[in-house]
């Protein structure tokens, strides 16, 4: 049946089932002659007659017998397309889940959401990635969520805020600037190691505007790497308040160095593509996870209500 309207296969199937125009008609909500056409057409295109009449019933020709279970078996399959139930039974039905963050992220969603989730769903799996360069990663098929700072991404990518924290500077407990002037330009005599990202940049700009520049003696790939370092050295570093309440990762011999520089804020997002936006598995797995980041990040609130 070359080009020939599927919408055909469904009157073939109807008729060659009830071997009537009339039952056809009325099962498909059809007039008669709308049917009778619709099989001149059937005819045309098999060259067969497919029914043909015999006595006050029709009857099916050779071809429509054996035309009969492979039209059905291909309506089957059609409507299984386009009827397919999208929901899932949390629990029961197996998850795997891609999710790119940062080194604090991955390790905090590791200890506490991996383990929640093995306690409660033994099916579902979280596959995690090093936060990706650039700004189209979630375009490619093997990542379905991104946790993180608020990043340039492609224009289509759907993004919702989960938390915003202040930023802070961080020292040894012993570092000189505990116990001397925290203005700016003072600030800016000193070793800098910074975590690279938006917010290096953002607080590069801040030094700018007053006129002056950091010293960054040393650029680190996350958070974690910047705190060891920290701690290693004599060095300042501006990092996301929020990792106060996270535990172990900044340790007792870590201080917050106070000042009263505006630093800039961080945006804690997910952000996925919009063609997982409407699927019932994603959905849950974004809202687990805000949830959970909430809980542990959000606490004051949570105590509130």
């Amino acid at each position: 049946m070359p080009r020939t309207d599927l919408n055909l296969l469904i009157v073939l199937d109807s008729l060659l089932e009830e071997c009537s125009v009339s039952k056809t008609a009325r099962k498909l909500n059809v007039t008669p002659p709308a049917i009778s056409k619709s099989l001149n057409k059937l005819r045309d295109s098999f060259q067969d007659q497919l029914l043909v009449r015999s006595g006050s019933l029709l009857t099916l020709t050779p071809l429509a017998m054996k035309l009969r279970p492979q039209i059905r078996s291909l309506i089957n399959n059609i409507e299984s397309v386009l009827n397919q139930n999208l929901s899932f039974e949390i629990g029961k039905t197996p998850l795997t889940f891609n999710i790119a963050s940062n080194d604090v992220m991955i390790a905090m969603l590791n200890s506490g959401l991996v383990q929640d989730l093995t306690d409660i769903e033994h099916h579902v799996v979280l596959d995690f990635y090093y936060d990706h360069a650039g700004v189209d990663f979630l375009r490619q098929d093997n990542i379905d969520l991104y946790i993180g700072e608020s990043r340039s991404l492609s224009p289509e990518i759907k993004i919702r805020t989960i938390h915003r924290s202040n930023c802070m500077i961080i020292c040894k407990k012993d570092h000189i600037a505990l116990t001397q002037d925290r203005a700016i330009n003072t600030l800016a005599n000193y070793d800098f190691i910074s975590t690279k990202g938006k917010l290096n940049d953002e607080v590069d700009s801040l030094f700018h505007q007053y006129g002056f520049r950091r010293k960054i003696v040393g650029l680190c790939p996350g958070y974690l790497t910047t705190i060891e370092t920290v701690l290693r050295t004599d060095t300042l570093a501006v990092v996301p308040s929020f990792l106060q309440q996270i535990a172990g990762v900044i340790p007792p011999d870590i201080v917050q160095l106070e000042t009263d520089i505006s630093l800039p804020e961080v945006n804690l997002i997910q952000a996925w593509h919009p063609r997982h936006d409407n699927s019932p598995a994603h959905q849950w797995m974004r809202n687990y996870s805000r949830n959970y980041l909430n809980r542990c990040l959000n606490p004051d609130e949570l105590n509130e209500k």
